[in-house]
Formats: structure tokens, sequence, C-alpha cells
């Protein structure tokens, strides 16, 4: 997924698939172009770092 593309998704609250699994984003980091996700409906999974190109 291209980064802008993320940023948007994170303005407009949206979700994104990773290994098949849908995520909340969480936060952004612009500088390494990468999103912490965690994962819709579970209370106390660890959120993930991920790069932006990982992201479908």
């Amino acid at each position: 997924m291209k980064f802008e593309r993320l940023k948007a998704l994170k303005r407009g609250k949206g979700y994104v698939h990773y290994n098949g699994e849908l995520y909340d984003i969480v936060d952004i980091n612009d500088e390494k172009q990468t999103a912490q996700i965690s994962r819709v409906g579970s209370m106390f999974e660890p959120s993930t770092i991920v790069k932006a190109s990982e992201l479908d």
C-alpha cells in the first residue's frame, strides 16, 4: 500500500488487511513510513509495527 493512502485511512478511521486479517491503524511514523496496527476486536493483544508496503 502507498504511504499516502495509509495516511488517508488513518484520518478516515479505516481498517487495513495484514496477513489475511483486519487491523485498525493506531499510529503512523512519517519518517520510517511505518504503521502501528492492532487486530480489530482484540482487547489485550499487543500492537504490531509494519511497513506501509506490507499492508493490503
